[in-house]
């Protein structure tokens, strides 16, 4: 007969489980049955409980005829996922009359009457097994997280951090990686800026040699290994998006869905932050990872939405389709008032808007207002209790929820938070010159919302009156489309089609 012999071992070691002293049972088994070995198929360093792709080449190697028997050390070497792995197992040996599996250290053959009652039995024992093994490190990996505060491993160390033996005893901690925490710090201040696309931020990192978390080079590198010629990995938005919204920039460490608190509910900072709480809320923010109750106000669907007017009626032109393209329409006539309800399509009217509106402040330099507030412990502390009253309250709209405890927890935050917010520190505001032109930053970011940014800052309305009788619906008829400008007061540049009642200074 030919064998194939499958081994696996969750965690390399040098002891009796281990790979070699596996294969070299299951050849001493073939060799004794007068088997000729063609294939053997190892997985090192995987679970039990996983779908393990070397397990579904065995069978199909039965299956397809290339051989007629699977020999593994023992039956959890296959699987440790119960009877249904099992099923599988009797499956394929029922397409193959004569097929033989057999579990050397069990004592188990197929061949042998009642076997499926016996794998079945010695299948959920396994499966019992794995899952008590899983309870306990699950427990011990809460306990070193909760009450020593340690870094628990079993996989990547957080970008920003390196890993270190603990000072007041056994285990190990986290401490910051100053060469990795710059580029946490950079990066963040970028997002928070957006005027650059997430994509631009990832490039640029991959551009730099930047190592991922997860990369070769970096892995190396902490272990002390030559790490020149080795992959420092590709930096994407999904990379991006996952390490700069994750609680561990901030110091705090994941627990189930939650973070490790104190007694009194309030999250713990474990390790040093790479950034404050507030800068991680803004990063998430842009990602729309808020609560539901926290989010901004939903942005603009389209360039003029909320600055294009029905020239007249005055209402707002909102944004539809007709013949499958996009058009701003008053819906005024529909709603039973006097008014020749326009309609426009809407990639023509925004092109036309944007060209005006550059051709008048592109040249101009790029200004964007600026909220300042001079750093305080009230800004940290205010945070930290605002995160805590979201949770909290999270926590109450569940079924189980613990009411005699959260509520009076959410009481006590809210007290908290009022005596807070009187000694916080006044936000000041100054204008801050980037460096760009007008043109250079509306070129810079292709975002809706970015360029919806840009002329807010100069336009107060368009206005779209209806289409002459006669003119083409191709392009746009001449004066159909005002535009409002807005102007500082000294602009000494005055705009023809700027009424002067609606010049007025931004910041002023």
């Amino acid at each position: 007969m030919r064998a194939v012999l499958y081994l696996r071992l969750s965690a390399t070691a040098d002891d009796s489980t281990s790979i070699a002293r596996q294969e070299a049972d299951l050849r001493d088994l073939a060799e004794r049955e007068g088997w000729e070995v063609v294939r053997v198929l190892a997985d090192d360093g995987i679970s039990g409980r996983k779908v393990r792709a070397n397990v579904a080449e065995a069978f199909r190697m039965l299956t397809d005829g290339e051989a007629e028997a699977l020999a593994v050390w023992k039956l959890d070497r296959l699987t440790r996922q119960g009877l249904g792995a099992v099923g599988e197992l009797v499956t394929t040996l029922d397409r193959v009359p004569g097929a033989l599996f057999v579990a050397l250290r069990d004592g188990l053959r197929s061949d042998q009457p009642a076997w499926r009652i016996i794998a079945a039995v010695l299948s959920e024992v396994a499966r019992t097994e794995a899952e008590n093994t899983s309870t306990r490190a699950k427990s011990a990996i809460a306990y070193r997280k909760t009450v020593t505060h340690r870094f628990t491993g079993g996989g990547t160390i957080p970008f920003g951090y390196r890993s270190e033996p603990a000072p007041d005893g056994p285990g190990r901690v986290l401490v910051v990686n100053e060469d990795e925490a710059a580029v946490v710090r950079d990066v963040a201040e970028r997002l928070i800026a957006e005027r650059e696309t997430l994509a631009s931020i990832a490039a640029d990192l991959t551009a730099r040699g930047i190592p991922t978390s997860k990369s070769a080079a970096r892995r190396a590198a902490y272990r002390g290994l030559p790490a020149d010629d080795l992959d420092r990995g590709r930096w994407t938005v999904a990379t991006i998006r996952t390490l700069w919204t994750a609680w561990t920039i901030i110091g705090r460490v994941p627990l189930g869905d939650d973070v490790v608190r104190d007694s009194d509910g309030l999250p713990i900072t474990v390790w040093p932050p790479l950034v404050d709480l507030a800068t991680l809320e803004r990063i998430r923010a842009r990602f729309g990872d808020r609560d539901p109750a926290r989010r901004p106000a939903r942005r603009a669907a389209r360039l003029l939405s909320g600055l294009a007017y029905c020239a007249h009626c005055g209402r707002k032109l909102h944004v539809t389709t007709s013949s499958g393209k996009a058009i701003y329409s008053c819906s005024a006539s529909r709603n039973g008032h006097e008014c020749p309800s326009p309609k426009i399509d809407a990639a023509l009217l925004e092109e036309y808007v944007a060209d005006r509106a550059l051709a008048a402040d592109g040249d101009k330099p790029e200004r964007v207002l600026v909220e300042e507030r001079t750093p305080s412990d009230t800004d940290g502390a205010l945070e930290e209790i605002e995160e805590a009253i979201r949770t909290t309250a999270g926590a109450l709209a569940q079924d189980d929820a613990d009411l005699e405890t959260l509520l009076p927890r959410l009481a006590m935050f809210k007290e908290r938070r009022a005596s807070l917010r009187m000694e916080q520190v006044p936000v000041e505001r100054r204008l801050h010159y980037t460096g760009r032109t007008v043109r250079q930053a509306w070129d810079a970011d292709e975002s809706v919302a970015g360029r919806r940014a840009k002329l807010d800052e100069a336009i107060t309305r368009v206005t779209v009156a209806r289409l002459p009788v006669g003119a083409s619906r191709r392009g746009l008829a001449e004066g159909r489309v005002g535009i409002v400008y807005k102007t500082n007061a000294d602009d000494e540049a005055r705009r023809a089609d700027m009424s002067p009642s609606d010049a007025y200074d931004p910041i002023g």
